[in-house]
């Protein structure tokens, strides 16, 4: 184990419980308004209420405390995040056809297509409703600020999605790295890792006007953008190999879906077999068999496929690392003040630091 387990346990467990609370607390406040149809609001609490792992509202809270501020500073804004990330995963599992999702059946089957893209379209409302509840914590200037950081991560979101969704779309085969990479940072990397660092020193800061703060905020973003991509090839990467009780979607779900990773885009241009693997990813997902899926992890692993996504990801890790390691700004450690409702210490610099070896030796 290459990173400390406890420790990144303990901030992931007190977080889910602060952030499910925040979550449930004010999606049941809006469903018991006057007038309000109850049932929706019972439907969007699906997917929060699942075990995620809470990686996205455990690094804003940590950045936001590793930069000076208080914990309940930014509980709220993280709890908003949370709720962004599963609207997109709602419209995700639809768009990639995927069938499990955190251990459970897809809401889109669960519940019928209609009715999801529905509680997709709620739960996004609702997060936007939930920034709104900081001007109150945070102040106008702050949360007009994360506003806008909310609007760029969602339209990065969004074209990362257009682009992958496009290559599968037009059925395109000659894909390299840089592709792969430059989609991976719109899709993954602004909403699951730059985003809410980006938040987190924007809510934990003192000042936000001068260009020492623009400076931190591009700091932070680069450290972040590889840290995404270590964290999306990895997830790539368990999609072949993961145990499927662990890892909460189906095992070679990316191949069923046609998804242009850097194995699959590395073993189209390694393998001898490169009609047969794209006669296969042409199927449609129905038609697809447990033999072809079995057939192109089998040349993924005969041409180091496997192997060099697994040290790119490496490479990843490790740039994000040598920036964190620079970046003066967020302090050691930060003890919990008296006035911190929050009571975790180690959601600081130390979580930051043991997730980049996290999302690379994670087997989830």
């Amino acid at each position: 184990m290459k990173y400390d387990k406890n420790l990144i346990n303990k901030v992931l467990s007190y977080t889910r419980n602060a952030i499910t609370n925040e979550m449930r607390k004010f999606i049941e406040a809006k469903g018991n308004e006057l007038g309000a149809y109850t049932k929706l609001y019972d439907l969007v609490l699906d997917y929060p209420m699942r075990k995620g792992k809470m990686l996205r509202p455990a690094i804003c809270i940590s950045a936001a405390r590793a930069v000076g501020g208080i914990g309940q500073s930014a509980v709220t804004i993280a709890a908003a995040l949370e709720l962004y990330h599963n609207a997109f995963l709602i419209k995700d599992d639809f768009e990639d056809e995927s069938e499990t999702r955190r251990g459970q059946e897809t809401l889109h089957l669960k519940l019928g297509i209609p009715r999801a893209m529905n509680v997709g379209d709620t739960t996004n409302v609702l997060a936007v409703g939930m920034i709104l509840e900081n001007l109150e914590i945070l102040g106008v200037g702050k949360t007009l600020h994360i506003l806008q950081e909310i609007e760029l991560m969602g339209r990065q979101s969004v074209e990362g999605q257009a682009m992958e969704l496009d290559w599968r779309y037009f059925n395109n085969f000659n894909l390299g790295d840089q592709d792969y990479f430059k989609m991976c940072v719109k899709k993954t990397g602004w909403y699951t890792f730059m985003s809410p660092c980006r938040i987190g020193l924007i809510a934990g800061s003192f000042s936000l006007v001068n260009e020492d703060f623009k400076n931190k905020l591009s700091l932070i973003s680069e450290m972040a953008m590889h840290l995404g991509l270590a964290f999306q090839i990895q997830d790539d990467q368990l999609n072949l190999e993961g145990d499927l009780e662990k890892y909460g979607k189906e095992i070679g779900g990316d191949i069923y879906e046609g998804k242009r990773t850097i194995m699959l885009n590395h073993v189209l241009d390694n393998s001898k077999h490169r009609n047969k693997i794209i006669k296969i990813l042409n199927k449609k997902r129905i038609n697809k068999t447990k033999n072809d899926i079995h057939f192109i992890i089998r040349e993924m692993e005969n041409c180091g496929s496997l192997v060099y996504s697994k040290k790119l990801a490496e490479k990843h890790a490790l740039k994000a690392s040598s920036i964190l390691e620079s970046l003066d700004f967020l302090k050691l450690k930060t003890p919990v003040r008296p006035d911190e409702s929050w009571k975790l210490a180690e959601a600081d610099r130390r979580f930051l630091r043991e997730v980049i070896n996290f999302v690379i030796y994670r087997n989830h």
